[in-house]
This record gives C-alpha cells, structure tokens and sequence, in this order.
C-alpha cells in the first residue's frame, strides 16, 4: 500500500470516529510511525487531505452504490439498497458516514472541505433523486434529502446510544414509505 493510501485510510477512521477538528497530522503521522513533516509531502495542509479524503470517500461510495444496483430494476429496491450501504458501514465499522460527521462540524471546516462534503451529499441526492423521481414521488429532491438527513441522524444517534436501535428504526421507516 502506498504511502497516500495509508494515510488516507488513517485520517477516514479517525475523522469518522472523532471529526475533522479532532485529527492532527501529528497523531496520523504517529499511527503511521513517521514524522508529520513527511505528511506535508503528500498534503501540504490538512485542509488538502480532508478534502481528498472526502472526493476518494464519495468515489468509493458511489462506486460502491452502482456495483449493488446495477441488476436492479426497480427504484424501490434500488433505495433499500442505498440505506443497506449506510446500514453496513454503521455495522461493520461502528462509524458513522464521514460526509454525516463532517457536515456537523462545517461551520469550523476549511471552505476546501466543506465544498466537497456539499458535492458528495448532492451526488448521493441526486442519485436518490432520480430513483424517486421513477417511482413517482411529488417532490423527489425533498424526498432525497430527507433520506439523506434521516439516515446520517440515525447513524450518529445510534453512535450516541452504543446500538443499532435509532438506525434500524430510520430504516424501517423508509422501508415502510417504499412498501418494500
């Protein structure tokens, strides 16, 4: 693994975990058992490597969300299968979505970060967007970023209470206005 890649990895798990304020190049550099100067080769300022960390965040997702919906058909499955990434990510890692824990922090984030934390939410309402759109919702980009808002608050109160129970309710709750 290259050396970009590592810290990239470091700086997504700690950033979901405590945020972008709480992560110091110091604390990625002793992770990786090396001097933080040698991270300013790569990312000159932090606001750099938040703002690469959340474009590869997006990419993957994205890349991710395509992969498990390309032989669905339906829209109503093709949601379910969006929330299932979110699910996934909250159950695997026991983190929350970076775009979730960065937004919460944005009135502190460098504009760099913030701008692309902006960009991977619209890709994800656009995507959800058309879904609704094919199943006929009135208002489809209210309907994405409702989604959106109820699945990142469910995740970071599910991080609040140490359970699942919040998320799975979120969950329910748009398997129940999909009738899926």
């Amino acid at each position: 693994m290259d050396s970009v890649t590592r810290i990239l990895n470091i700086a997504e798990v700690r950033m979901r975990r405590v945020g972008y304020n709480a992560v110091s190049f110091r604390d990625i550099a002793a992770e990786m058992g090396i001097k933080s100067a040698s991270l300013h080769y790569h990312f000159p300022k932090k606001e750099n490597l938040g703002a690469a960390l959340v474009q590869r965040y997006s990419e993957n997702f994205m890349a991710l969300l395509n992969t498990r919906t390309d032989s669905i058909t339906d829209p109503a499955e093709k949601i379910a299968a969006f929330t299932r990434i979110y699910r996934d990510s909250l159950g695997e890692n026991q983190m929350i979505c970076l775009c979730a824990m960065l937004g919460a922090e944005n009135s502190s984030l460098p504009d760099g970060v913030s701008t692309e934390v902006r960009a991977a939410i619209a890709d994800q309402i656009n995507w959800l967007a058309r879904q609704y759109q094919a199943i006929g919702q009135a208002d489809p980009v209210a309907a994405a970023q409702t989604m959106i808002a109820l699945l990142q608050g469910a995740m970071i109160q599910s991080g609040l209470y140490g359970n699942a129970d919040p998320f799975r309710a979120a969950e329910k709750q748009i398997a129940s206005s999909l009738n899926c």
